[in-house]
């Protein structure tokens, strides 16, 4: 194998966090056979560099628009998503919770900031401490 060499211990000593922000989507959706347009926003990084949080609008392959559009008063699906990746175990992986909500639930007010503050709420334990 090859030996990984550098400094692992921030996303911003990783790369750029956009750059990271997307191989970390990747990663999960890697199984996913269609991929819809996506948007990746909102990335940001905590100020110790240990945590990346971002957003991702995903596009949802709709069989009938037609049909969406009489029932829903919409031709187009989309999905939101948020995320938070943190380096905080100190076990050399990134640990990352996903939420995901459709555009019209996460916008309704409830879901979206419910969403927000679980995947805020999420935190990593200390595994150099848990291994002592």
């Amino acid at each position: 194998g090859i030996q990984a060499s550098g400094d692992l211990s921030t996303f911003p000593a990783i790369g750029d966090a956009t750059a990271v922000a997307n191989l970390i989507v990747l990663r999960r959706e890697k199984e996913t056979q269609k991929q819809g347009i996506k948007v990746l926003d909102s990335v940001q990084v905590s100020p110790d560099g240990k945590e990346l949080t971002f957003r991702l609008k995903t596009e949802i392959e709709v069989q009938k628009p037609e049909l969406l559009m009489e029932q829903y008063g919409v031709s187009q699906l989309f999905r939101i998503t948020i995320a938070k990746a943190t380096l905080n175990a100190n076990d050399g992986n990134i640990l990352a919770v996903f939420a995901s909500a459709l555009e019209q639930d996460f916008n309704n007010g409830v879901d979206g900031p419910a969403l927000e503050d679980s995947v805020r709420s999420f935190q990593a334990a200390n595994q150099e401490i848990a291994r002592s």
